[in-house]
């Protein structure tokens, strides 16, 4: 992975900067409490930058921007909601994403087989489809906020066929990703960044996200969630791939990088 050569002046700098540009991205440029789903937040950059915080500051670095930016975030832009939406669990997610990505990229650029990539995720994927279409037949309904909402026979189909072209739209926007890129002097191969980015998706986001929002809103199943989350993954993958691609391609042009990276 790219190593860059800053000093600690340097880091705890472009850590203040970090911060409330996550916290703006976070709570502005996303879509945040859905409704019927208030614990689901579709953001436009902001996980992408605490990723990239992390590979560019290291993992207590990247940590903190995570942490920092969401308390930041809550207090300024949901102050009149502090008391009332927990917020020590959604803080723990994006912390851990930050603490983490270091550490993912770097086992990921060791990684030689593009191939052994893609088919790791998309054997992932395959069992997460397999798992939901059990679950939908197997049960006959799913319980949120109370609330029980029945499976009928049309949703049975649908959901299972919606995962599998979901996962398609993924792969290809990923294909496309790599194409836009393939052409430019970037250091990081995309088919990398994309692996960590679904790497840090299911288990950070999807499994762990989901534990503490069940925490959280302990009045909605894990199952609830967990749906929801996995929706929102189809989107952030490659959104994130595409942002951290061009970021980091930017960032070497900016920053000195150590010899041996």
């Amino acid at each position: 992975m790219i190593k860059f050569n800053l000093t600690m002046t340097q880091k705890i700098c472009l850590a203040g900067i970090f911060i409330p540009l996550v916290a703006i991205f976070q709570k502005i440029f996303a879509i945040n409490y859905i409704a019927i789903v208030p614990f689901v937040r579709i953001s436009f950059g902001g996980p992408a930058l605490i990723i990239f915080a992390s590979i560019l500051l290291g993992p207590w670095f990247g940590l903190f921007v995570g942490a920092a930016s969401d308390i930041v975030g809550f207090f300024i832009f949901d102050p009149k909601m502090f008391g009332s939406v927990p917020f020590f669990q959604i803080t723990a997610i994006y912390a851990l994403l930050g603490f983490s990505s270091y550490f993912v990229f770097n086992f990921v650029h060791r990684i030689k087989s593009t191939k052994w990539m893609l088919v790791t995720e998309l054997s992932t994927m395959m069992l997460i489809t397999v798992a939901i279409t059990l679950f939908i037949c197997l049960n006959n309904s799913i319980q949120l906020y109370g609330v029980v909402y029945e499976f009928d026979t049309l949703q049975r189909i649908l959901i299972p066929i919606l995962t599998v072209i979901l996962q398609g739209l993924l792969f290809l926007a990923i294909y496309f990703i790599g194409g836009h890129f393939k052409k430019r002097d970037i250091k990081v191969s995309t088919y990398h960044i994309s692996f960590s980015c679904f790497i840090l998706e299911v288990f950070v986001m999807l499994i762990f996200g989901t534990l503490m929002k069940v925490w959280a809103f302990s009045s909605t199943t894990f199952l609830a969630i967990f749906f929801s989350q996995l929706i929102v993954l189809f989107i952030n993958i490659p959104l994130n791939t595409f942002l951290l691609s061009y970021i980091i391609n930017l960032s070497t042009k900016i920053f000195r990088v150590a010899p041996n990276a």
